[in-house]
């Protein structure tokens, strides 16, 4: 099986201690599997890659949910994780990042530790807002996927993404960003210098802005918006293994 381009959810297990790792918008755990799967190797932590609701489909499939129905995917295998494990870490890309920050804010009690990977908090440009409210928007837009410095690898991904998600995640990335004070945990944020998708200044307001006393930042400078399939990913392997084993 060749694990780099396998779209499906999995779920591996290990020790007490959990990881839940989720993938982007538009994107399937296709984009996290490396990671995900060598984390397990090198750490033995017990391991969940769902997928997201409406992802792995059609674009319109994703047209028919929204935030909630996303965030349902990943509490449900939150609590499957839960109930397997006594200590469980919550990382993400992209989207997935910001639902990792949501589900620790919202579920103190549930979630130990927390792990961004150039996650989403609402930062966008004043063009990127405009265009979700205008009345003769398109009913897609162009995909944004595979977003990678590495010539060879690539995204599975939607090609187009329903205009109407597009305002869904809005609300998710920014409601998410005025809740990061109430995040306490620790937490390990890895933000790419060079993105195309998030701007680079999610990774500075998340340590600016959590309430937690142990925040770490590792900038990442041989990767764009999706490292865990970039030449960085095997750094983020070494230092998340070193994070779940604090």
């Amino acid at each position: 099986m060749d694990y780099d381009s396998d779209p499906t959810p999995f779920y591996l297990t290990g020790s007490g201690t959990g990881m839940l790792l989720l993938h982007g918008f538009t994107s399937t755990p296709q984009s996290v599997a490396y990671v995900g799967r060598a984390i397990h190797a090198a750490t033995g932590a017990t391991l969940s890659v769902p997928l997201l609701a409406g992802h792995g489909e059609t674009p319109e499939a994703l047209a028919r949910t929204g935030y909630k129905d996303w965030l349902a995917s990943a509490e449900m295998a939150l609590d499957q994780l839960r109930t397997d494990c006594d200590r469980v870490i919550v990382a993400g890309l992209s989207l997935g990042g910001t639902i990792a920050l949501n589900l620790a804010i919202r579920f103190p009690d549930r979630v130990d530790r927390v792990v961004s990977i150039n996650g989403s908090t609402g930062i966008y440009r004043p063009d990127q807002v405009a265009s979700l409210f205008s009345a003769g928007s398109e009913a897609f837009y162009p995909g944004i996927g595979s977003d990678i410095s590495h010539p060879t690898r690539r995204e599975t991904c939607y090609d187009r993404i329903p205009a109407g998600t597009m305002r869904e995640r809005f609300v998710l990335t920014c409601a998410t960003g005025l809740m990061l004070q109430e995040l306490k945990q620790p937490i390990l944020v890895f933000q790419s210098r060079e993105d195309h998708v998030v701007a680079p200044e999610n990774g500075s307001r998340i340590v600016r802005d959590v309430g937690s006393s142990d925040v770490t930042l590792q900038w990442l400078d041989r990767s764009f918006h999706v490292a865990t399939l970039d030449h960085d990913r095997d750094e983020i392997v070494t230092r998340i293994s070193t994070f779940i084993a604090g």
